[in-house]
């Protein structure tokens, strides 16, 4: 479903457009789960009263047996705030950060009456209420207090998580003192987790979207170009929905139409002009029979005759072009054991080397045309052809191999250009109209095959013909 509101925007204010809804999408997904899983408790203790507390507490688990303890434990005033936990081992290191708990631990030491070694205090400096896993707590001086000197402390600071108080029983154990759980922690955990990936999740996918709406049409223009490239047909770029996407897609179509007027004008043109000049070449060629000078006579029906080769090529290459054969399915072992055959009646030495049946979807007359190039074309070079072919699942692959010089690795360019001729086929005997290779390539390429040239030791050429078998 289009909007119209988003079709006429242009790239730029999409792209803020974008960039403003993946925030308030990571804002909103952040407060969302914040309301889900709430943050925890922020506890207030005055100094004093902590202290106090602590010592009240060591005090009467001093004086009370271990089994009396767990019942005497949850009856304290300050049970509703505090959880009190006897272990054999403190379940922290003496380590502080903050100058305030070194304070704090003398006051509570010399409070108890114990070496400052026997009172352990951990804390954790805390995040914020929104990313806290624990309960919150701040330690005041005294009561009343502006929470702006809390803030602006640097020194006595004690807004913390995580905190842990463990003092030295005479039994050897430790008393912890923490503040009292609410269960949440793991959920707070995982909502901490979630919160970070649910954002790079909405800014990546968020992202891909705007980059594919961005890259498709540069793909399907890449394609288009290609195509055109190819088989000289438009590939017409569809809407896309962006100003300036659909003003390039309307210029790249309206040249696809140029090109192909252009191409076709010029080929009409070169088929118009081969076939004209049919009709003087037989007359030249009539008129040559009455020549008396018999080796006058040879050499002008010679180069009559490579006119008229020249000239059928073009024509050949010409409806090719503008005349696309449909596909069907051939039978391309049969077809190149044919092309083989004849090219043996003719004087050559050509073998065949492959499997009796390949069928292959292709335009009939157009693969026969392209591979009859191919091994004329080494017929013409060398004493020897031979043609293999390999099937699989997938893939046709056709090699004609021969013995003679070869095509040099820089030339190979220059020999698939339409009209072009390798300086050493240029004789009376090889020389040709410089389509052969071309219309060979045009036809495989067609297929959406592959082409390639190899050197075979100690001379030789190799040409392999790659096709899909069937499309």
């Amino acid at each position: 479903m289009r909007i119209p509101f988003w079709s006429r925007l242009r790239l730029a204010p999409r792209i803020a457009i974008v960039i403003v809804l993946t925030l308030v999408a990571t804002t909103a997904t952040d407060k969302i789960m914040g309301m889900v899983i709430g943050m925890p408790d922020v506890l207030f203790f005055e100094k004093t009263w902590l202290v106090d507390t602590v010592a009240e507490t060591v005090q009467r688990a001093e004086q009370t047996d271990g089994d009396e303890w767990v019942v005497v434990r949850e009856t304290l005033p300050a049970a509703q705030w505090l959880d009190f936990v006897e272990t054999v081992e403190p379940s922290i290191t003496n380590q502080w950060e903050q100058d305030a708990f070194g304070i704090f631990r003398e006051d509570l030491a010399r409070r108890l009456g114990v070496p400052v070694d026997d009172v352990l205090v951990r804390t954790v400096d805390t995040e914020g209420p929104e990313r806290a896993l624990t309960p919150i707590v701040i330690i005041l001086e005294s009561i009343p207090m502006l929470i702006t000197n809390l803030i602006d402390d640097n020194i006595d600071k004690m807004v913390v998580e995580h905190m842990r108080i463990a003092v030295r029983l005479s039994s050897g154990g430790w008393l912890t003192i923490s503040p009292k759980s609410d269960g949440l922690e793991a959920a707070r955990f995982v909502r901490n987790l979630l919160v970070p990936i649910a954002a790079i999740l909405l800014i990546c996918g968020l992202s891909i979207w705007v980059a594919r709406s961005i890259a498709r049409p540069l793909t399907d223009l890449s394609a288009a170009a290609e195509r055109l490239g190819r088989d000289r047909e438009p590939t017409l770029l569809g809407n896309y929905g962006s100003p300036e996407l659909e003003a390039i897609a309307d210029s790249f179509n309206e040249m696809q139409h140029e090109l192909k007027r252009f191409v076709d004008d010029r080929l009409q043109m070169v088929a118009a002009i081969s076939h004209d000049l049919r009709t003087p070449l037989t007359r030249l060629r009539l008129f040559a029979e009455y020549l008396p000078d018999q080796e006058q006579r040879r050499m002008v029906l010679a180069d009559i005759g490579d006119m008229e080769a020249i000239v059928s090529s073009t024509m050949t290459f010409a409806s090719h072009q503008l005349n696309k054969e449909r596909t069907g399915t051939v039978d391309l072992a049969s077809l190149l054991i044919s092309i083989c055959d004849t090219a043996s009646d003719a004087g050559g030495t050509v073998t065949y080397d492959g499997p009796d049946h390949a069928p292959v979807s292709c335009q009939p007359v157009a693969i026969r045309r392209a591979f009859t190039n191919l091994i004329d074309n080494g017929c013409k070079y060398a004493t020897s052809v031979r043609v293999t072919l390999s099937v699989t699942a997938e893939l046709v692959r056709v090699t004609v191999s021969d013995d003679g010089p070869g095509i040099p690795a820089e030339q190979v360019e220059a020999a698939l250009r339409p009209f072009v001729r390798l300086e050493a086929s240029r004789n009376r005997d090889t020389g040709g109209s410089g389509l052969g290779l071309t219309i060979a390539d045009e036809v495989v390429r067609a297929h959406s095959g592959m082409l390639t040239f190899a050197p075979v030791a100690p001379h030789g050429l190799e040409v392999t013909v790659t096709l899909p078998r069937l499309s």
